[in-house]
Order: structure tokens, then C-alpha cells, then sequence
């Protein structure tokens, strides 16, 4: 049931998202970064379009990549001037603007960025290589995440929303919850506790698959001054799904990206027995009807607010949140709103949820009024922003209980809101910085009608109707953590045998997608060639199968019903495949690097078919996975096997340098120096952070999970060389 079962646990606020972004690949065709490779580009490149080359002037000397990032091609400029030694100090300078590149401005003047109204890349303000965090450590740092509502349901399916200040009724187990916090910190009471959740990307360059890890989650509080801790656990990975692209209608500008979107990341969470709380245990199993020992997290990140084109000089470089460090920080503030549920094992998934999916489809895009909205400002301009008035929007759920006599929609990351009101500009904001909004509000779609459409056309059954008044208003919308409950209409109705739409003033606004297909598995890693039996990671110690689940309208598809369709892995490539429920899925592995695998049943599921001029549709409504084939780097052999020695320059060039660019923190915690990574103790430290049985973890090494067999090997080698001597 998941997140639509009871009793459901809302939370709404704040975290620090201290993402590093010195790998972003944001200013192409300016490459820093070799995601096939896992290593930097050093130095810096600059490739060249055929058609720019002519205007390359004759001091650059334009080489060739036969192992080009761009499929069209292969030319390119070394930055020869930006050496390691220097590479910070430039990558947080806008081009030309460091002193480190000062011979390339004419050939930053004659190169366009990427993009429909390409800029050349000198453009004042608009390229700076390490983007707005380069220092980031990768947290997620809960700032403060409260309970706001505790839901329960009766025998005759009417739904009870309590609330802080309003939970008379509600059992005290439950009770106990509301206005209190909700972390991921090791030792919550302790104000210097570090938290002990990650941000990790599976395309370290691209934003197709974000995974987060977890080693505790809990909710605490000080009832009557008492310190007292109702519950923790531990959480699974898990991998986002279903990107709003329009959640914040007053950023929905493609330059204020991810700004104006959202997104889901579910997980479950194995409750610690000796550290939960036996009053709210006891009302969790009777509210549930069973023994609970793990609880489905639905997390909805929205409400995104990033400092864009900052001064490094003038950045705060005292301790934030999980970063203690002293370098410069900029971390991202996020709205973290959701669901903690009782989780059945063995029926639900563990990353995200069964339930029946509605889609805005493409013909049926609304376009709303969003004239009366505040628009921000950016800090080196006197207009606001352009925003769109047609959206594109992401999926509501549906989950039919017929024990509980409840019909759930989720639409939590559905309903649009915009921010009310600015706060201040940054002090070392760029000139494309904008303010945070004080406060959020959401849309107001007027009526949202929930109806049942038989097959058999015998007529439309209205499920129920929602206002924005009364039931998704912020406040109320975030206290029912964004899911809509309604009691099953009376009469007899065979739920399978037709569809759920959604209807608002101009008709259509949502229609039942049959089909959904889905996976525990959706962020994995494989080594380049490995044997077809050997698997992938995803979560944890160990290799495991990708498993697909396949359902139609909510209830699994027998191999018996089994139905034909393909996978796809660009626009125009598709592979037939067979979708039954808990089928296997194998991905090739002879060729490195991150693929995005999609997939279609229905022809209109297919990506080259939609009836679209634009991609927005699928970005929002498609499932998939990726998969990273990581570089078996068989150069390293040579050094495993003893034939040639191992030196720290080798390490170096092989490993660290990688980490010098992606999370230049840790030359500032552990210096990348051959005096620092031959010291024992620090040796010993590497050896059980990189130890494989920790690979789930907040402290595996490394955090961002790209080094390949061999070159764990050749990190492993190094440090039991340097212990032992």
C-alpha cells in the first residue's frame, strides 16, 4: 500500500542540499569532465563544431578525441594553461576572468555555447566551470522537518487528518508525533551530529538518475523538555522518480532549471526494535491492523533555491549544516514534504509504489493564469523573468483499498505552487541570482473532480471532488501529505474494468494510463564485459538481478497475460521485449558509460510516437532506469599483477585526480599529497571506508560510487602497502 496506506505519518520542511557541481557539464561544449572514464579532462578541453572551425584563430591547435563525447564530433582546444596546480583558482572564475586562461579569450569569443540562442562562451557572467557549489560534500543536512499531520482511517473509509494544536481522538501513540522532528542525523540531540544522508548521481554529469543514501532516519522531540526518541531506522537507496517540470509556476524559466521542478524518492525503512518508541509501536500496528517492522518513505523535493553565478571571494566559509570544513559554501535550501506509511513486506515495492497512474497528456496541457504572480527579479537585471502559462504536468496516483472502503489520489507533486513575497538577495550572488521566496502557496485549479470511466460506457461514477479551499490549500495539503482520500461510492463497481480520470473547468485535465512499469533496481552499476551472471549493484553489499514489475491498472501482469513492447535507449532505438510481472532485465556492458533504458507497452509510451513537439511530456511522464558500465581500466592490470610498481603518481593519475574535480573537499579534508595517502592510520581509515560491505552507506568511499573493480583494487593495494611498510 505504501504511501496510501494508514496510519500515514506527514512531514513537511527544510534541508541543505550541499551538492558539489564541479562536474556539472553545464557549459558544453566546454568538457572538465569524462564520465565514460570517471576522470577529468586535464587539462580543460574546448570542442569545436565543423562549422566554428574556420573561425578557430591558427595559435590554438585543434586536436582530435576518437573517443569524443559528441557522436557528430571530435575536434577540440586544450586549455594547456589550467594545470592541476592551478585548476581551482580557475574553475571558480568566470572564463577569461581568473588569470589563468588569459591566451583562450579569443578563442571563448569565437566558440557558442550549447543551446537554441547559443552565447559565445565569454558571454559576461555565464560560464563559470565550477558552477554555484564546487566545495559541496554531497549531504543532505536536514535543517528542520516536521510532523504535520497524523492520518487514520475507519471501517466505513472516512479519513481523520490530525494536526498539531487539533488531535483530539487520535491515539496517543500517534499523537505523540505531531510537531515533532523528522532527521536523518547520527545523533539527533547532538548539535554538532553529522547527518547520514547522500546525494549520489548515477550520471555524474547528466541529471537522469539521482540517488540518495541513508544510514538512520527518525523522528524525535523533547515532550514536557524530556529528550525522548519515538523511532529510527534504516533506510534503503533510493533513486528519484517522476520530475516535475513546472512544481514553482513562477520559475518555470528553462534557465532557472531545477528551480521549478520536483520530484519523488521513496525508500523503506527497517525499524530498529530497540529503539522504538512501544506506545506508538502499539498504535502503528493496531491503526494498521498488523505488526509493523518497516515503514514506506515517499519524499517529495520541491521549493529548490540555489545562489547562481556567485562571488567565491565573498562566499561564507563558516560551518553549515554537515559541512564543517572552511572552504567556500553555497549548498542548495530545499522543501523536503512526504509520507512515512507501514510498509508489507513481500507486496510493496521498496523504492517506489504500486499504485494506478494518470497523465496529463500532451493535447490536454493546461495553460493557466499566472498573471497575477510575483515574478522575481535577477540581481543584474530591471525585469522579472518570463515564465510559461502552459505547463506540462506529472503524474497523480491511484490506489484502490476495498478493505478500508477508500479510493487514494496522490497528487503531491502534481498540484502546481508559486512563491509569495522575496526575501533578500544574496550578498555574493552573480548577475543571474535571484531571491528566495518567503513563502509558497498552491495553485488554485479551481474544482478537481476525481471520476471512474467503466469500459462498457455505461456512465462516468464521480468518485469525489476537491477545492482548494477546503482540501489542498498549502497548509491542509501539506498536513494529508499530498494525497486525497475518498470513500468508495455505494453500488457495485469493478474497478479493473475501465479508468480514473481527472476533470477541472476546461474538461480533461488527467487520464488512466493502463500500463506502468517499474523497478527496485533503477539507478545500477556494472563492470565493462563482466559475465552476464554477474549482476549489478544497487543497494548494500552484493550483486543482485534488475527486476522489472509490470502492472495494468494496478494489479500485476501474470506471465500468462504476458504483452509485448520494447525497451529503448535513445529516440530511435527500440528492442522488442516481452513485460510480465518480475521479469528480469540485463543491459549490455561492453560499452562504458551511463545509458538511460525506457519502456513502452502502449504505442503512445513509445518516444519517437508522441504527438509532441517537445520532450517535456515524456521528462515527465516516462519511467526508466540507468545503468553506469563502469571503465574495467585494464591499464591497471599491470600494476595489480606486480609487473610494474606502484607509485602515488600512478594513483594519482589513475584515482585522485578524479576526486580533485568531482569533490574537490576532500583535498581540503584529506589533501591529495603522497605524504598524506601513505600515513598508516589514515591507510587503515581508507581500507574499511572502501570496504565493499559498506558500499550502502554514508561513509563508503567513495561517496560517489564510480570506481570500477580494478581501480578499487588498485586503491585497496595502495593503502595495505602503505600499512604494512
Amino acid at each position: 500500500m505504501s504511501q496510501f496506506d494508514f496510519p500515514r505519518i506527514n512531514f513537511h520542511g527544510s534541508v541543505l542540499l550541499d551538492v558539489p557541481t564541479g562536474n556539472n557539464g553545464k557549459f558544453s561544449p566546454l568538457k572538465i569532465y569524462n564520465q565514460d572514464e570517471a576522470l577529468p579532462y586535464r587539462p580543460p578541453r574546448v570542442y569545436l563544431k565543423p562549422g566554428i572551425i574556420p573561425n578557430i584563430p591558427a595559435k590554438y591547435k585543434i586536436e582530435t578525441d576518437e573517443n569524443s563525447p559528441y557522436s557528430d564530433y571530435n575536434k577540440y582546444v586544450e586549455i594547456s594553461s589550467v594545470t592541476d596546480e592551478v585548476y581551482d583558482a580557475w574553475a571558480i572564475c568566470h572564463l577569461g576572468t581568473s588569470g589563468h586562461d588569459d591566451d583562450y579569450k579569443e578563442l571563448y569569443e569565437n566558440v557558442p555555447l550549447d543551446g537554441d540562442s547559443p552565447q559565445p562562451m565569454l558571454s559576461e557572467g555565464m560560464v563559470q566551470p565550477s558552477y554555484w557549489n564546487y566545495y559541496g560534500d554531497l549531504s543532505v543536512y536536514a535543517e528542520d522537518i516536521r510532523i504535520t499531520g497524523v492520518q487514520v482511517v475507519d471501517d466505513l473509509g472516512n479519513v481523520t487528518t490530525y494536526t498539531p494544536g487539533n488531535s483530539d481522538g487520535c491515539p496517543a501513540g500517534l499523537s505523540q508525533l505531531l510537531g515533532q522532528s523528522f532527521s536523518f542525523h547520527q545523533q539527533f540531540f547532538d548539535p554538532n551530529s553529522r547527518t547520514t544522508a547522500m546525494f549520489c548521481d548515477v550520471d555524474s554529469i547528466g541529471d537522469s538518475c539521482t540517488q540518495m543514501f541513508y544510514s538512520l532516519a527518525g523522528i524525535y522531540g523533547k515532550p514536557n523538555n524530556q529528550e525522548k526518541t519515538f523511532f529510527t531506522g534504516v533506510p534503503c537507496k533510493s533513486a528519484f522518480n517522476w520530475l516535475s517540470l513546472c512544481k514553482v509556476l513562477n520559475l518555470n524559466n528553462p534557465l532557472l532549471s531545477p528551480m521549478y521542478g520536483g520530484t519523488y524518492f521513496n525508500s523503506t525503512i527497517q525499524l530498529n526494535a530497540d529503539q522504538t518508541d512501544p506506545q506508538f509501536q502499539q498504535d502503528l500496528n493496531t491503526a494498521a491492523g498488523f505488526h509493523v517492522d518497516a515503514l514506506s518513505m515517499k519524499i517529495l523535493l520541491h521549493q529548490v533555491y540555489e545562489v547562481r553565478n556567485p562571488d567565491y571571494k565573498k562566499m561564507p566559509t563558516a560551518p553549515l549544516g554537515n559541512n564543517q570544513t572552511s572552504v567556500p559554501k553555497n549548498p542548495a535550501r530545499v522543501a523536503f514534504s512526504g509520507s512515512l506509511c507501514p510498509h508489507v513486506s513481500g507486496v510493496d515495492m521498496t523504492t517506489t509504489d504500486i499504485a494506478r497512474i494518470l497523465k496529463n497528456e500532451v493535447v490536454n496541457n493546461p495553460k493557466l493564469d499566472v498573471g497575477h504572480l510575483d515574478l522575481p527579479i535577477p540581481q543584474g537585471s530591471n525585469e522579472g523573468i518570463t515564465i510559461e502559462s502552459q505547463v506540462q504536468l506529472p503524474p497523480a496516483f491511484v490506489r484502490v483499498n476495498p478493505t478500508k472502503k477508500v479510493i487514494s489520489l496522490d497528487v503531491i507533486n502534481t498540484i502546481c505552487e508559486y512563491g509569495i513575497g522575496f526575501g533578500d538577495y544574496s550578498c555574493y550572488g552573480g548577475d543571474t541570482a535571484i531571491p528566495p521566496f518567503k513563502s509558497f502557496e498552491n495553485f488554485d485549479f479551481n474544482t478537481l473532480s476525481l471520476y471512474f470511466i467503466p469500459d462498457d460506457q455505461s456512465g462516468n461514477v464521480l468518485i469525489g471532488s476537491l477545492t482548494h479551499t477546503e482540501d489542498y490549500n498549502m497548509a491542509v495539503f501539506l498536513a494529508k501529505g499530498g494525497v486525497m482520500d475518498f470513500k468508495i461510492p455505494p453500488g457495485k463497481h469493478d474497478f479493473s474494468a475501465g479508468k480514473f480520470a481527472i476533470f477541472w473547468k476546461d474538461g480533461e485535465l488527467m487520464m488512466e494510463d493502463d500500463y506502468l512499469v517499474l523497478t527496485d533496481q533503477k539507478g545500477s552499476y556494472a563492470e565493462e564485459n563482466q559475465h552476464d551472471n554477474y549482476n549489478y549493484k544497487y543497494d548494500g553489499s552484493g550483486r543482485g538481478p534488475i527486476t522489472l514489475r509490470c502492472f495494468k491498472r494496478g494489479q500485476p501482469i501474470p506471465y500468462e497475460s504476458r504483452v509485448e513492447g520494447v525497451y529503448q535507449t535513445a529516440w530511435n532505438q527500440n528492442y522488442p521485449f516481452t513485460f510480465y510481472d518480475k521479469v528480469d532485465f540485463k543491459y549490455p556492458t561492453n560499452v562504458v558509460g551511463c545509458t538511460q533504458y525506457t519502456f513502452a507497452i502502449t504505442e503512445n509510451q513509445r518516444i519517437p510516437n508522441f504527438q509532441t513537439t517537445s520532450p517535456l511530456y515524456f521528462l515527465a511522464n516516462g519511467y526508466y532506469l540507468v545503468g553506469r558500465v563502469l571503465d574495467e581500466a585494464a591499464d591497471l592490470v599491470k600494476y595489480l599483477d606486480g609487473t610494474e610498481p606502484l607509485t602515488f603518481e600512478v594513483l594519482y593519475d589513475k584515482i585522485l585526480s578524479n576526486y580533485n574535480n568531482v569533490l574537490p573537499i576532500m583535498n581540503s579534508i584529506l589533501p591529495f599529497q603522497e605524504s598524506v595517502w601513505s600515513e598508516p592510520y589514515t591507510m587503515r581509515r581508507m581500507l574499511m571506508l572502501t570496504d565493499e560491505k559498506n558500499w550502502g552507506g554514508y561513509m563508503y568511499m567513495p561517496v560517489t560510487r564510480e570506481l570500477s573493480k580494478n581501480q578499487h583494487a588498485l586503491l585497496q593495494m595502495w593503502a595495505k602497502q602503505k600499512i604494512n611498510s
